[in-house]
């Protein structure tokens, strides 16, 4: 998604509650969290640990109004306990990512040498016919 689209799209307001609900390396919720400034608040959910990690990183300058939700997005609102209806926006960017393609351990790409593993959340079961 284009980012200033996708903030338009979501008429991203000051004190809005907002989902990224694939939060990846964080760059549209970070743009969230700048539209919905001074208090805004963003639920920013992801099941790659390792992506998970770096939105943490690039989000902690918003402290108190991010919170983070190890998972998948399809139970998003009982993991983070939303009641229905609180929620002005949700987006959700789906697909892989340039650093899951990119690392070939990752296992996303054929361009690659790693193995064949295409786990989102590799800590989630063991890919079939990889010992």
């Amino acid at each position: 998604m284009l980012l200033s689209e996708s903030i338009a799209g979501l008429l991203v307001r000051p004190g809005g509650r907002y989902v990224d609900a694939t939060v990846g390396l964080g760059g549209h919720a970070e743009a969230i969290l700048e539209a919905s400034a001074p208090d805004g608040r963003l639920i920013a959910v992801d099941r790659d640990p390792t992506s998970l990690a770096a939105a943490r990183e690039r989000l902690a300058r918003f402290r108190d109004r991010v919170t983070f939700v190890a998972g998948n997005y399809d139970r998003f609102e009982e993991r983070a306990d939303i009641r229905p209806g609180s929620l002005d926006g949700i987006l959700a960017d789906l697909g892989v990512s340039s650093p899951q393609l990119d690392r070939e351990e990752r296992g996303f790409s054929f361009m690659r040498s790693g193995p064949l593993d295409m786990r989102m959340d590799p800590t989630q079961g063991k890919p079939r016919g990889n010992s």
